[in-house]
């Protein structure tokens, strides 16, 4: 590690926050004006007025001027890393754009789930011209030692269930104020430390910038969305975040466990709450009260609690991430901490009935 390098780093970081934080006053009032606004139509909406909800145009925009820093600043990369870099600003950009569509307008869920595909096939497609293009997860470290390596026709498809995977995991993380961001910085965090310093003595410096921009760009974004927060990032945001971070545990060398472990909490929740709405006889894609945070906030806590809560145990899994000496830690750590989780919520389960259904006075049945 070099100060050179350190400087570059907090330089990205800093002005992907600063341009982030500087454009949210004005993607505000442009909100407002045009009245692109979340009306709390819904009871699972934790508002009580209209919101701008197009947060995620100036996290995006933060995040590419951090980038395209690092292109000026004297950092070099190879041709394979600018081309991979290139894949994520294309691929981020299509999934923006067609979620700020449903944030405005709407889309049905097979229609963002479409658009979520094709965000993962612009990174994953061009593998098919040769090994050395696109971005899949061909090979991972085996808990139990060694590596394992997948065949292209099970590296695509798992490749894609992982990009569509963590972009939902953040959205649906996205019912609170700073929730989704806070959680985001803690992952983007993480990934720079393991990146800038690790592996001994082969750091991957240019790919730690990544995460430095992003982190940059989505603090920015938190000075106005912590709560009571004046604007939210939208489906758009949240998406751009869950596919900036799923690409960023690819680009480098997979880092799936690492990014496993940081948003354990959230991808645990997501998992359950499907099983728990397909028990129930309802569709996984439904939209109600059910996800863990949630379920603290009618239970009385607050909504700065929830978040810092979340914070604070992807802070820890995060720390343990980086100082497991061996995958086979991290793999216990997950079934621990899955073990535990799976017990925590079918408790929460049974102490709080969702509120939709309370409303509807349906009968749920518990696991």
């Amino acid at each position: 590690m070099t100060f050179e390098r350190a400087l570059i780093a907090v330089m990205t970081a800093g002005v992907a926050a600063v341009v982030s934080a500087a454009l949210i006053p004005r993607v505000i009032h442009v909100a407002q004006r045009f009245d692109l606004l979340a009306y709390p139509t819904e009871a699972r909406w934790v508002h009580t007025k209209p919101i701008p909800r197009i947060g995620g145009v100036a996290i995006f925009i933060g995040f590419l001027s951090g980038l395209a820093l690092t292109f000026v600043l004297p950092v070099e990369r190879f041709p394979i890393e600018i081309e991979r870099i290139l894949l994520l600003v294309f691929g981020a950009t299509l999934i923006l754009a067609a979620h700020l569509y449903d944030d405005l307008l709407g889309l049905s869920p097979l229609a963002k789930l479409a658009w979520q595909l094709a965000g993962a096939a612009v990174a994953i497609l061009p593998r098919l011209r040769g090994p050395e293009h696109g971005l899949v997860i061909e090979q991972f470290n085996s808990p139990f030692g060694g590596v394992v390596v997948l065949p292209l026709a099970i590296a695509i498809p798992f490749t894609v269930f992982w990009i569509v995977g963590m972009m939902n995991t953040v959205n649906f993380l996205d019912g609170l104020d700073g929730l989704a961001g806070s959680v985001t910085v803690i992952a983007a965090l993480v990934m720079f430390v393991h990146t800038f310093f690790r592996p001994a003595g082969n750091p991957q410096f240019t790919i730690s910038l990544l995460a430095a921009s992003l982190a940059g760009s989505v603090l920015g974004f938190l000075l106005f969305n912590w709560h009571p927060a004046r604007i939210m990032m939208g489906d758009s945001g949240a998406m751009l975040l869950g596919y900036t971070l799923a690409i960023l545990s690819i680009i480098g060398g997979a880092k799936i466990a690492t990014a496993l472990l940081v948003l354990w909490v959230p991808i645990l929740d997501v998992a359950w709450l499907i099983v728990y709405r397909l028990w129930n006889g309802r569709s996984p894609l439904e939209a109600d009260r059910g996800h863990l945070h949630h379920r603290l906030l009618d239970l009385g806590w607050s909504q700065q609690r929830i978040a810092v809560a979340f914070v604070v145990i992807s802070l820890v899994f995060g720390g343990m991430a980086l100082l497991m000496p061996a995958p086979v830690y991290k793999f216990v750590t997950l079934v621990i901490a899955g073990v535990t989780g799976l017990v925590v919520l079918s408790w929460l389960a049974r102490l709080k009935p969702l509120s939709s259904m309370q409303q509807g006075n349906e009968k749920v049945k518990p696991f």
